[in-house]
Parts: structure tokens; C-alpha cells; sequence
């Protein structure tokens, strides 16, 4: 119990030195109301400070309070409004998917300590202005594995994935896992694979994960954002030599689609989407048309209709004929 209430303590003296960072001068009657604490703890509060070595001091008359020293307070005020703006308006939804809920409430501590100005404009900043990480149509994140990898990655412990690749296959994995990023909302692991080096897993394509008693070492020389970097170079790249094509996709149809294709939405409306694929060759669109045929409609380029046409003509013919054989006794 004497744990739980040294804790406790100390969190209320840090809340109470936020306050006081905010403001020069505050009265123990707003601490005691803002700390939902008695007057009498104020006081007792404000001598552990001192105690600490903490600069602070009460003033006394109609105009006095609680005081910390103005150099106490100075690295906060020295904020500019743009660094104001890049902290308060970061959106915090991708840390959610990391079960990360804590960004509101670090902003809130934040803002506490702010002088009264700044804490006004960091305010209207929020009023103002909204990141929305998440594209459109990106699909439910599974969370409770990327919370599993997430820590993972920070206690540096192997995990065995069962992964499903863009072909439907399902493999067993044993990878180091060495980070996570997300892009447009879209959340991806990097990981060492024995023999195999650097891979990068769509989060949305694992099916499982298994958290393994046994460490491993990062690669000293790893650096997470370069590698990344570098990866969307080299995907765009190939995308460049691809084969570029239009759908009409319905919108039950949307999420099957894009969990193995990457796509860039040029509109979209409830009922469906028509999106731009880059696809490794004509063969390839042709297949993955077929295969979602019941919810896509071809809107570019127009040779691909004749090849689609061609392919399932081909395969009725040669069905066909298999069907008019007699069957084997």
C-alpha cells in the first residue's frame, strides 16, 4: 500500500509542477481545485519540491501564490508556433493500431505546462487542423498482432508468422522482427529472415504470430527508415515498368482486392471505387480480373477487355471438350 501511495505522490507533484510550468504565479486554492486535493496537501506538496531542490516559492498578499523560478520555465516557452503546430496536430491513429492510446493524454500533459499564450494557440491549432493517416478502403488493422509485434520488436524476441503472400499461399515464417511502419495507414513488418536477409510482411496478410523464447541481436548497421526508403524506390521503380490499369471495383468487393494489390482510389462513392493498379504484367491483370470478376468492371486500357475475353474463351473451349469426353470407367 506504501507503494501504491509514494506513487501516487509523485504523480500528483508532477501534475502540480505542469500546472505550475504554464503559469508564473498560481494560488493554492486553483492547485487544491485543478489536483482535486485539500489546500493543507498543497502546501505539504509544495515543501517536498523545495525539499527536491525544485525552485519554488510562495509569495504573499492580495496578488500572491505559488511561484517557479522563470529559468525553470524556459525550455517550454521557447517553443515556436510551427514546432507548436507539428506537435499538436499530428494525427494518433496509427499508434492506436499499436494499442498506443496514450498520445491525447501526453498532448494534454503538454499543453498543461505550456504558458497561458501558447497553451491558447496550440488549442486553435487542433480546431484548425487534423492529420488523417488511414486511406480510404484500407481495411480493418490487425491490432492485437501488431500489439504482439510491437513488442516484439522492443524485447528483441524471435517470432515464428503464419503468412498468407498475394497468391494465397500460407507459409511458416521464423523471422527476426526488426520494425514496423506504416504507410497510408497500412501497417507492414521488417524483419531478418535466415538466409533470406531483409523482408517486409503486410500486417493484414499475417494470420498468426508466435512470440518465441529465444532473443537475437539487431544488425548494428540496420537503419529502419533507410531501408524502407529504399524499398519504396525500388517498388516504385518496378511499378514504372508495370502494367498501369483502371477498375471499377464494387464496394463488397474492395477489401479482398486490395489486401493483395496495392492501389491509388481516384474516386469513390458507397456503393464503389474505381482505383488505379500496377500490375507485374498483362498476364497478371488478366488473372486477378478473372478472379474478381463478379465485382470489377474494366475502365482502361480497352485491349485488356479483348484479352480477358480471349483468356476465358480459351479456358470454356478447353473445359468444353474435357466435358464431352465419356468418363473413365
Amino acid at each position: 500500500m506504501d507503494g501504491i501511495g509514494s506513487a501516487m505522490r509523485s504523480q500528483r507533484l508532477i501534475a502540480c509542477l505542469q500546472l505550475l510550468q504554464g503559469e508564473r504565479r498560481l494560488t493554492a486554492r486553483y492547485l487544491s481545485e485543478q489536483l482535486e486535493i485539500s489546500m493543507r496537501t498543497v502546501y505539504r506538496d509544495v515543501e517536498a519540491l523545495c525539499e527536491a531542490g525544485v525552485p519554488i516559492h510562495m509569495e504573499r498578499g492580495p496578488l500572491g501564490g505559488i511561484v517557479l523560478a522563470d529559468g525553470y520555465r524556459r525550455a517550454l516557452a521557447q517553443f515556436t508556433n510551427e514546432e507548436l503546430q507539428s506537435l499538436f496536430v499530428a494525427g494518433s491513429g496509427p499508434m492506436a493500431d499499436l494499442g498506443i492510446g496514450s498520445h491525447r493524454e501526453a498532448l494534454r500533459k503538454l499543453a498543461g505546462a505550456l504558458p497561458t499564450q501558447q497553451r491558447q494557440n496550440a488549442k486553435a491549432m487542433r480546431e484548425r487542423l487534423l492529420l488523417d493517416h488511414t486511406r480510404w478502403g484500407r481495411g480493418e488493422q490487425p491490432t492485437a498482432l501488431l500489439v504482439q509485434l510491437r513488442r516484439a520488436v522492443d524485447a528483441q524476441r524471435r517470432v515464428r508468422l503464419e503468412y498468407r503472400d498475394r497468391n494465397g499461399s500460407i507459409t511458416d515464417r521464423l523471422v527476426d522482427p526488426l520494425g514496423l511502419v506504416a504507410k497510408a495507414g497500412v501497417w507492414y513488418l521488417i524483419a531478418a529472415e535466415a538466409a533470406k536477409g531483409f523482408r517486409t510482411f503486410r500486417a493484414q496478410r499475417i494470420i498468426a504470430v508466435t512470440t518465441l523464447a529465444q532473443s537475437f541481436s539487431r544488425p548494428p548497421d540496420f537503419d529502419l527508415e533507410a531501408y524502407w526508403n529504399s524499398s519504396v524506390e525500388s517498388i516504385e521503380r518496378q511499378a514504372g515498368a508495370g502494367y498501369n490499369v483502371i477498375l471499377r471495383v464494387r464496394a463488397d468487393g474492395l477489401h479482398a482486392l486490395r489486401l493483395y494489390w496495392e492501389s491509388a482510389v481516384i474516386e469513390q462513392d458507397a456503393d464503389s471505387a474505381t482505383l488505379r493498379i500496377t500490375f507485374p504484367s498483362r498476364g497478371t491483370a488478366v488473372a486477378e480480373i478473372l478472379t474478381f470478376e463478379h465485382v470489377i468492371d474494366i475502365v482502361s486500357p480497352p485491349d485488356l477487355v479483348d484479352a480477358v475475353v480471349a483468356y476465358a474463351e480459351a479456358a470454356v473451349r478447353k473445359y468444353r471438350r474435357a466435358a464431352a469426353r465419356p468418363a473413365a470407367p
